[in-house]
């Protein structure tokens, strides 16, 4: 069925903002990365935590492939604060080297098979990868 008449703006847009090829879009307002509230528990429990466990447990856990740097510099949890998991556990963290925590993040569906991240659908237990 054809439009006999061309639609017509009845009110004008609020704002126009122009994009460009090749840079991420232009934001109206800047997105907080955290909550007020996150920020307080990350500054007072999160942050001593990762310094302990990485004092303690200083080597990789996940030990993903040959690419492993062996030194851990980073704390992973395998569950997410939107599943309601508290990321200030000490049964939900382990400890890994940069290579490997980008290698879980940047293959899910294997990091799920492995037992470093939980899916949405089930819970699996923290730690426990496998080394294929």
């Amino acid at each position: 069925m054809k439009r006999v008449t061309p639609l017509r703006r009845t009110s004008q847009l609020a704002q126009v903002i122009p994009l460009h090829r090749g840079q991420p879009l232009a934001r109206v307002v800047e997105i907080r990365p955290r909550s007020p509230k996150q920020a307080t528990l990350y500054r007072d429990r999160r942050v001593p935590l990762v310094k302990e466990l990485l004092t303690v447990r200083p080597w990789c856990e996940i030990r993903w492939d040959e690419g492993c740097q062996g030194r851990a510099a980073e704390v992973h949890e395998p569950g997410k604060r939107s599943q309601g998991v508290d990321i200030c556990d000490l049964a939900e963290c382990v400890t890994t080297c940069w290579y490997c925590h980008r290698q879980v993040h940047g293959n899910p569906a294997a990091a799920v098979r492995r037992g470093w991240l939980r899916s949405k659908k089930a819970a699996h237990p923290a730690g426990g990868g496998d080394a294929a």
